[in-house]
Parts: structure tokens; C-alpha cells; sequence
């Protein structure tokens, strides 16, 4: 009986100060339950794909943005990917890619998974992790020999908003109005491509909950989310790119890639969409069935450079 009291005070002492440390840590405008998502269920996945570096690349006022990097036992080639992850430019981790960059510097490529600001950690906007975007890639760039990689091999690529800032250093234009001209390719998984409906009309057949993250991604977009569509930028002579989506997903629309799809080829560019049926969004990583079917196509995307 005395064991048991002892071990009952000990998980209800241990889960006060746990609650605790994420009541005080909490950003203002992040939910306690994002919060505690954020810290328990991401804060996980650190530990079980441990990335071999880790660098800063950017300070900002209330953070340290990192890079994490997965280098290969046995590289095939200096090549690199540089990916950037998915949560509507408000949260998420890129933590959750751990996994993703694991399983491509075991075939041999170096892979990178970015940090960058997000609007419920760290009160920013749309165009504040765009310039993170381009920050990380610079440092990429400055810093090649000490990555042991090739500058002008680079791959970008990310999932739905990630998707969104690595198409946006290809295709629009930095306040001199410059595009980084030496990425070797794109890659996509359920990218958000076409972000100019969100200064439209709400659609009225959306759901409560989605017509919530439609009017707050709205805010993020300060008025800009024409002028911040990848889908306006599309012209000749941009990076081969491919695109990975499950034709289910009521995110990001299947119809919305097919239509970018199809405007990147009229423009000549070589562009790839492969759509997996019954599958919605984020299905890429979590999904045990696709989730060795895009390695496979992915791996052989890069090692065809």
C-alpha cells in the first residue's frame, strides 16, 4: 500500500511539472493542445531518427532555426536534398521528416530537413518563412565544402506548405526580383502550388472546421496570396520537378496539381505528377502501403541526375 501511495505521488508530481513547463512555454497564440502535440509527439520523433548535424543557420528574436543534416555512409554522388515540411505555414515540425531524410542518405544522398518560422510559434507570416526559405538554401550554398556537397546539385523540395517554399525559390522573385537559378530539381508531396484562392470568396460548401484554417492561413497571407502563388510564376526553363499526390486530398484539391501539371508543360518545363488512389494529404509519410512506393519512385528521381 505505502509502494503504491509513493508511485501514485510520483506520476501525479511528474505529470503537475510536465504540465507545468508546456503552460509556461507555451507561445501566446499557440493552443495548449498544439502545444503539447507539438513538444510530446514531434519532440518524439527526434529521438527516433537522429539527424548526424545539426546546424543554425538563422537567429531570429525568439528562435534558432536549424538545419538537420542525414549524411550517407556511402555517398553515390554529391548531390543533396533540401526539404521543407507541411502545417499551413502555422505549425508542424521538421522533425517529421526525420524519417524521409534517414531513408535517402541510406541510398546514399545527402538530405536536409529545415526549420523555418511558423505563425503559432513564432507570430510570423506567409512572407517570413518564405525568407527563411531562402536563408536555409543560402546557407547550403556558403557552406557546401564544409557539407561535402556540390552547389549547384542541390534538390529543394517539401510537403504541402513546405512544398510551397521550396517551389517559391525557383519561381517567385525576392524584393530585386531574383530566382535562385542553380536548383538541380523540384520535388512535391501534396504541394500547395496555387495559393491565390485563399484572397477569394469562402467556398460554401466548406466544413466549420476548414472554413477556421481557411480565414486564419488567409490572415497569414496579408493580401498576397495571389502574388505569392508558385502557380503565377510558371515560365520557361524551371528545375524538372515531381509531384507526389493522393488523389483524395480535400487540402490541397488533386485537380489543383493537375492544372499546374499541366501549365508547367505547355510552359516546356519536364515535370512528373504521380497520383496514388484512395489517398489523402500528408499520405507520403504515414501511410505504411504508398510510403515505400514514393521512396522508391523519389529515389529514382534523384539518382537519374
Amino acid at each position: 500500500m505505502k509502494k503504491s501511495m509513493i508511485f501514485l505521488i510520483f506520476i501525479l508530481s511528474f505529470l503537475f511539472i510536465s504540465f507545468s513547463y508546456l503552460y509556461l512555454t507555451k507561445p501566446k497564440q499557440m493552443p495548449f493542445m498544439g502545444h503539447f502535440f507539438d513538444k510530446v509527439f514531434y519532440g518524439s520523433l527526434y529521438y527516433l531518427n537522429l539527424p548526424d548535424k545539426s546546424y543554425t543557420y538563422k537567429k531570429t528574436r525568439n528562435s534558432n532555426l536549424k538545419l538537420h543534416i542525414f549524411n550517407p555512409k556511402k555517398p553515390i554522388s554529391n548531390s543533396s536534398i533540401l526539404l521543407f515540411h507541411g502545417g499551413g505555414w502555422a505549425f508542424g515540425s521538421s522533425y517529421s521528416l526525420f524519417k524521409m531524410c534517414r531513408d535517402i542518405s541510406n541510398e546514399g544522398i545527402l538530405c536536409i530537413s529545415a526549420d523555418y518560422q511558423l505563425a503559432l510559434k513564432h507570430n510570423s507570416k506567409v512572407t517570413d518563412s518564405m525568407n527563411d526559405a531562402r536563408d536555409a538554401f543560402d546557407w547550403m550554398i556558403d557552406n557546401s565544402s564544409k557539407l561535402n556537397i556540390d552547389k549547384n546539385n542541390i534538390f529543394v523540395g517539401g510537403g504541402s506548405s513546405g512544398g510551397h517554399l521550396a517551389a517559391s525559390l525557383a519561381m517567385i522573385p525576392n524584393e530585386k526580383g531574383e530566382t535562385y537559378k542553380n536548383i538541380k530539381a523540384m520535388i512535391f508531396f501534396n504541394p500547395a502550388l496555387n495559393t491565390s484562392f485563399f484572397d477569394r470568396e469562402l467556398p460554401n460548401n466548406i466544413n466549420d472546421r476548414r472554413k477556421d484554417l481557411w480565414l486564419y492561413i488567409q490572415k497569414l497571407f496579408e493580401g498576397k496570396s495571389n502574388e505569392l502563388s508558385p502557380s503565377n510564376y510558371i515560365k520557361e526553363g524551371l528545375p524538372p520537378s515531381i509531384i507526389f499526390h493522393g488523389k483524395s486530398d480535400r487540402t490541397v484539391p488533386i485537380n489543383i496539381v493537375e492544372e499546374f501539371t499541366n501549365e508547367m508543360t505547355k510552359k516546356g518545363n519536364s515535370i512528373k505528377l504521380l497520383k496514388w488512389d484512395n489517398k489523402g494529404h500528408q499520405f507520403y509519410r504515414w501511410d505504411k502501403e504508398a510510403y515505400p512506393q514514393v521512396m522508391n519512385q523519389l529515389i529514382k528521381f534523384i539518382k537519374d541526375f
